[in-house]
């Protein structure tokens, strides 16, 4: 029964004290906020990198094939060669075995809908923040649209029909390989979106508004209208060797994919530089951040533990009674941990609040904020401490004032 005991004296400090356990809880409940909303900005970026990362860790390019658009013709017009021969033909003298990381595309003009096919590899991890349904495997993903498109209808595209499983969030990304610069990055192998026709971007000749909507599946659900010739392959693609190729051999390769020997040589971006860029671009805003956040950290932990003490000198006079009365010390810091508890979740509950009203109203989408589970981590970490901090300091001052 002693627990109902503890509840009971956890709840009369509590409320004794309500001033400055309110301070402590405002203090918490500001922490917690500042802490997701850093985690949950580095989460927005690896949400666009780690489609990619697997395949980008290995010795490889992102590659544009000579002749994509539509193969070599004759001087009458008739084709010599297809863009699929030419590509064949080049990749056949590559040396080692490699992976290749296509993107489809093709359009059902009748019901203004667009189609984006990757690869099974990348769509499997794919993880862009959704406004309705789940991201699955066997099953493709709609932006925000006005023709009635949710989750749980099917599509037909040419005979195939594909099943949607979520609808992405208003303001989203979609993958894209129509980009290929000298300063590559994995987020250039996305479109910035958005089905507002008011949203603005800083690179607004990247911003895609709603005159389609737009679908992303993967590979396998629409092989079929892809060998029909439904849906047209990008010129664009990721090649990802097995094993690291040796200098010569990597080399050889370069100059094969990018023959000069042609009217329209190809052109290629190694996955190395793509992976320099991307560690700049996951980190970037974390190291604009980590100052403010830091002295922010620095301020309210030197507040709770200053509010955790004041706390504690304040009850040393109910202590006493309770000691005098038949209570351990021990009792007395549980008392004390139970109420520090009750504050901890008051926070919470209050900093959830206030994420899920930002999040209701696009707010966290607006930011590019994601949340994960090193959010929940994160928040379970500073709860500990916060609970600590106020047995800690009790305990200390309990027993050297109890006797």
């Amino acid at each position: 029964m002693k627990i109902f005991a503890y509840i009971k004296y956890s709840l009369l400090f509590f409320a004794k004290h309500s001033g400055l356990y309110i301070l402590m809880i405002l203090q918490l409940a500001f922490l917690l906020l500042a802490e997701n909303i850093l985690i949950a900005n580095l989460n927005s970026r690896d949400v666009l990198y780690a489609p990619y990362e697997k395949i980008i860790s290995h010795d490889g390019y992102y590659f544009m094939q000579p002749y994509a658009s539509g193969g070599i013709s004759d001087e009458n017009g008739d084709t010599i060669k297809t863009s699929d021969e030419i590509l064949q033909e080049t990749l056949s003298k590559l040396k080692g075995s490699y992976k290749l990381y296509c993107f489809y595309h093709g359009t059902i003009e009748d019901e203004g809908i667009n189609i984006r096919v990757i690869d099974d590899t990348v769509f499997s991890v794919l993880s862009l923040p959704l406004e309705e349904g789940k991201h699955s495997k066997n099953a493709c993903l709609v932006t925000k649209n006005n023709i009635g498109l949710k989750a749980g209808d099917e599509v037909d595209v040419d005979g195939v029909k594909i099943k949607i499983s979520g609808v992405l969030s208003d303001k989203t990304y979609l993958p894209d390989y129509s980009l290929i610069d000298a300063e590559m990055s994995v987020e250039q192998l996305y479109q910035a979106y958005s089905f507002s026709k008011d949203f603005e971007s800083d690179d607004s000749e990247d911003t895609q508004y709603m005159e389609y909507t737009e679908i992303i599946a993967p590979y396998s659900l629409l092989k079929e209208s892809i060998e029909n010739g439904v849906l047209y392959r990008s010129g664009k693609m990721l090649i990802a060797f097995d094993e690291p190729l040796s200098p010569q051999d990597r080399a050889y390769n370069e100059q094969v994919l990018t023959a000069a020997d042609c009217d329209e040589p190809g052109w290629l971006i190694s996955f190395e530089q793509i992976r320099r860029k991307g560690e700049i671009y996951r980190s970037e805003d974390f190291y604009k951040m980590l100052p403010i956040v830091a002295c922010i950290l620095v301020v309210i932990i030197v507040g709770v533990v200053c509010s955790s003490a004041m706390i504690s000198a304040r009850q040393m006079k109910k202590f006493r009674v309770l000691y005098i009365n038949g209570a351990t010390s021990a009792d007395c810091l549980m008392i004390s941990c139970l109420t520090a508890l009750l504050s901890s979740i008051i926070a919470l509950a209050l900093a959830a609040a206030v994420l899920k009203i930002g999040i209701a109203n696009s707010f966290a989408n607006d930011l590019g904020f994601v949340m994960g589970m090193n959010n929940v981590f994160a928040t379970a970490a500073v709860i500990a401490f916060a609970v600590a901090a106020f047995a800690v300091i009790p305990a200390i001052v309990i027993s050297r004032t109890i006797k």
